[in-house]
């Protein structure tokens, strides 16, 4: 059940403040995170920024944010999801300049090789093969964020949150699929509908990754 001081809501248009909540709400729980010290080649003074270079084309041009708030508006959990037919950087410039030349000005070249390599081919590969549709973030609708703050963690703000996506991938027939590098959020996902169609360890030469690979019917939404 939702707490009772929180409210979810779809974000018609999210504002460039609100990017920066979550950037900082991302970015505080993901120090550790295997994948973001990869993404970051090892540097966590740069996961703000890899953080803004994703979370800001998502959240202004192409995707769909839901968040959920406390009772001074201030952010307790956000989420990001892709339509079908639309990707990161599909407009070009104007999302690159969003803060994904920032990040590659900031990287090492050993750390903008990963990330075009592993966010641009690998991964996406990886995903396919698990799920077993061809282009799986351009052809469903992808949850590429999900995180809440760890002070509402288990009071019901993901499902409160995904229960509004569903309501979107419902009207839009359209598969829902995401990945989760903590195994924690297994059995949350599954207690969501989500199958696990897979799981992978991710090769880096800062910090192996695991990836666990999720689907949900869009016959079955």
């Amino acid at each position: 059940m939702l707490s009772s001081n929180v409210t979810v809501q779809y974000v018609s248009e999210p504002t460039e403040d609100l990017v920066e909540e979550a950037v900082k709400v991302f970015s505080d729980l993901m120090p550790e995170d295997p994948l973001t010290i990869s993404l970051v080649a090892g540097d966590r003074r740069l996961i703000p920024t890899m953080a803004r270079a994703m979370i800001k084309p998502i959240a202004l041009v192409v995707g769909d944010m839901y968040t959920a708030t406390d009772e001074s508006g201030k952010l307790a959990g956000f989420t990001l999801w892709l339509p079908p037919g639309r990707n990161l950087y599909d407009t070009g410039k104007e999302q690159l300049e969003m803060g994904y030349l920032d990040l590659m000005d900031k990287l090492p070249e050993e750390g903008r090789a990963y990330f075009a390599e592993t966010m641009g081919k690998d991964f996406p590969k990886v995903i396919d093969s698990k799920t077993g549709i061809e282009s799986t973030e351009l052809n469903t609708y992808w949850c590429s964020f999900a995180f809440v703050k760890a002070e509402y963690q288990g009071k019901g703000v993901t499902r409160a949150m995904f229960e509004l996506a569903f309501e979107k991938a419902k009207r839009l027939g359209a598969t829902m699929a995401l990945a989760t590098t903590a195994e924690r959020n297994v059995a949350i996902y599954q207690k969501l509908g989500f199958e696990l169609k897979g799981y992978e360890l991710m090769p880096s030469q800062w910090m192996p990754w695991p990836v666990w690979i999720f689907a949900r019917d869009a016959n079955t939404i």
